[in-house]
């Protein structure tokens, strides 16, 4: 009997300093404070993005302070680390990182900046490759907007007045950057990279082409959100054409092929182009943006009323693109796929999403880092560009006036009338007049023929 007193207020003793050890336990846990792992900084044109990845959730609060120009944020159980001394500025507003912690327990961070900036702020959960983060957006103040590129223009009397006709604005986008890498092969190539390069020589072969104006949606490494995108297209440049330029990957490294796509608001046609589409639009959560789907259900009926037209014009402009790439490179399929790409929303603008190839797949990796490829795809993209406005030129462009030129320069052949007689009167070369109408020789004509007269 008394043995078992004994081994009862053993128990119970054991029992006791095992709950004292796992509070113990549970405060230390509840007190542990978060660090901050690492810091990055993406300069845009219009704002500076600083980046805290966390080692879990965090609160905070922010404020700004002048002469000189900061802003402040305040992380509740926060731990300084070295972190916060090797921050890369990158040339942008941000010239300093100071950290200190408070008497309060408070982690005190301090942005010191060249000049005033409007900051915004906001938390990420973990997503993919990433965990918690703060984001803190340094917007510029008082930016002035650019002007829109204006879309009328007077009709000239004649060809030689073909100068006013205003030229075609194409925006080119790269898809993802800054804190969105995209893709990433077993390389380790960055989507976001190769897809910049392209985009860039995309540019300069529109931009050699008279009549049409190439314009950057994103000119560096640093994040876009997707509807940002497509309205700086609309609002800001005008744009006719949203050419978004991307790199496909997929589980299955065999996977090889360029792709074009345009916008489907009927689900996607392939399970492949859905599962890229959802890819892609994960963009915003990756990135970085702090959405507000207030309006989406106002909006929603107006665009689907104006996206009619554009869409049935993306379908023919994305045709034509991936026609010329299958020229230069292997296609995933020979013939335009539809998926529901956010980016591609806009309902104005004919608007075709480009996948360059798998960069999931060694060789395609391999391909779209070679400067030879890329020029390649470059200029089949370019190419399918100008053969659609070519045939469907906006009006009052240098397209659509040179095509009414193209049409009234006719003529039609007359009894007795010769190929040497009608180029000499419309003062053009024969061997080009034949040319231009795919004459072999000058047995071929017949009264009644209609000719196309090429431009002296």
């Amino acid at each position: 009997m008394r043995l078992e007193t004994e081994l009862k207020k053993s128990l119970k003793s054991l029992l006791q300093a095992m709950l004292v050890t796992l509070t113990l336990l549970g405060a230390a846990g509840a007190l542990a404070a978060e660090k901050i792992s690492s810091v990055r900084v993406w300069n845009a044109p219009q704002h500076t993005r600083v980046v805290f990845d966390l080692t879990g959730p965090v609160s905070h609060h922010l404020f700004t302070l002048d002469n000189p120009d900061r802003v402040v944020i305040d992380i509740p159980q926060a731990e300084k680390t070295k972190a916060l001394d090797l921050v890369d500025f990158k040339g942008g507003p941000l010239v300093n990182v100071r950290s200190a912690p408070q008497a309060n327990g408070d982690l005190r961070v301090v942005l010191d900046l060249e000049r005033a900036v409007n900051p915004k702020s906001f938390l990420l959960a973990p997503k993919d490759q990433y965990g918690h983060r703060l984001v803190i957006d340094l917007e510029k103040t008082g930016a002035t907007r650019v002007p829109p590129t204006q879309r009328t223009a007077s009709r000239p009397k004649s060809f030689s007045d073909m100068g006013s006709g205003r030229d075609i604005v194409v925006a080119v986008d790269a898809g993802h950057g800054g804190e969105d890498p995209g893709a990433i092969g077993p390389s380790g190539t960055r989507e976001k990279d190769v897809v910049l390069q392209i985009a860039r020589r995309i540019y300069h072969v529109l931009k050699a082409e008279q009549g049409i104006k190439p314009v950057l949606i994103r000119t560096g490494d640093y994040f876009i959100p997707l509807a940002e995108r497509r309205e700086k297209a609309r609002r800001e440049f005008n744009a006719d054409l949203f050419v978004s330029v991307h790199a496909d990957a997929f589980d299955n490294r065999r996977a090889r092929g360029a792709s074009v796509f345009a916008l489907s608001r009927s689900g996607a046609t392939s399970t492949l182009a859905r599962v890229l589409a959802e890819r892609e639009n994960q963009s915003d959560a990756i990135g970085g943006v702090n959405i507000d789907h207030n309006d989406e259900m106002v909006t929603s009926v107006i665009y689907d009323l104006a996206m009619e037209g554009s869409m049935e014009h993306s379908i023919k402009v994305g045709s034509m693109v991936l026609r010329e790439m299958g020229q230069v490179t292997h296609l995933h399929k020979k013939h335009l796929e539809q998926a529901g790409f956010a980016v591609l929303k806009s309902p104005d603008i004919p608007s075709i999403l480009v996948e360059t190839g798998f960069i999931s797949n060694p060789g395609e990796e391999r391909n779209l880092r070679s400067q030879s490829h890329q020029v390649k795809l470059s200029r089949a993209i370019g190419q399918g560009i100008i053969s659609y406005f070519d045939q469907h030129p906006p009006p009052g462009t240098y397209f659509a006036l040179r095509k009414q030129q193209q049409r009234a320069q006719q003529h039609r052949i007359a009894r007795g009338e010769t190929l040497s007689e009608i180029a000499q009167r419309y003062r053009v070369d024969l061997t080009a007049l034949m040319q231009y109408n795919r004459l072999d020789n000058t047995d071929l004509i017949r009264v009644g023929q209609v000719l196309r007269i090429p431009n002296s």
